[in-house]
């Protein structure tokens, strides 16, 4: 069974799912809790087997629905690896691009949005309207390039 835990990412996740009038599960807090301790990025398979290791069992396509969910609702981001896969980490609906060390996958927060400065009006005058946008960085972190 899934201890009680409180933190700001639960907080903003019950928050969330109140206003849209979705119910605070205990899979699904224990998705939010799975990607907070973890601080990095994780791949469904990961997500899965730190669920079911909280809580015994957790069906593979539950934990599909709940992070298709999230990453529409703001609670989650999909990241891509230059290498076809993918993973996700948590967030909270802020605007944030990512840094991905490509040999831990931790995942960093860039300060600021390098876009802002971008020239919208250059691609709507060619009636492309931009509704987002979002940036990835892959590299070594820092402790990585220094193992290496």
């Amino acid at each position: 069974m899934m201890k009680d835990f409180e933190c700001t990412q639960e907080l903003y996740a019950r928050e969330v799912l109140r206003e849209k009038g979705l119910k605070s599960t205990t899979q699904r807090l224990a998705v939010v809790h799975v990607l907070h301790t973890s601080g990095k990025s994780l791949s469904v398979g990961e997500i899965h087997d730190g669920v079911k290791e909280m809580l015994g069992a957790a069906g593979l396509a539950t934990i599909y629905r709940t992070l298709e969910m999230f990453e529409d609702l703001g609670i989650v981001k999909r990241l891509h690896f230059p290498d076809g896969g993918h993973g996700y980490a948590f967030s909270q609906g802020e605007h944030v691009h990512h840094m991905v060390c490509v040999d831990c996958r931790e995942v960093f927060d860039f300060p600021e949005c390098p876009v802002e400065s971008f020239d919208y009006a250059s691609v709507e005058r060619q009636g492309f309207r931009v509704k987002d946008h979002f940036i990835q960085l892959f590299g070594q972190c820092g402790k990585c390039a220094e193992a290496a």
